[in-house]
């Protein structure tokens, strides 16, 4: 199961750092998101495939190719943001 740990930056800002281990290699694995959406969904996209960051990575891809609905824009957001804010750490 993944996890979300806060990391306070030395200008006072946050970042989240979203840890879990490879399926195969069993070695832990991380990524920093700018926000906590951002790391709360990699977090679920993550226990939901089993820890597999290519999984998860495809599933954030596929999402960002595709058009938002009006809905979501008139909501303010298009659900692209989570590959954007975020940096992959091994």
């Amino acid at each position: 199961m993944a996890s979300i740990r806060k990391r306070t930056k030395k200008d006072g800002s946050s970042s989240y750092m979203v840890l879990w281990r490879d399926p195969k290699s069993r070695e832990q694995q991380g990524l920093t998101a700018a926000t906590l959406v951002e790391a709360e969904t990699l977090k679920r996209l993550l226990d939901a495939n089993g820890q597999s960051f290519d999984i998860a990575q495809h599933a954030t891809l596929s999402n960002e190719k595709r058009t938002p609905t009006v809905a979501e824009i008139s909501r303010g957001g298009d659900g692209s943001n989570l590959a954007r804010g975020c940096a992959r750490t091994s």
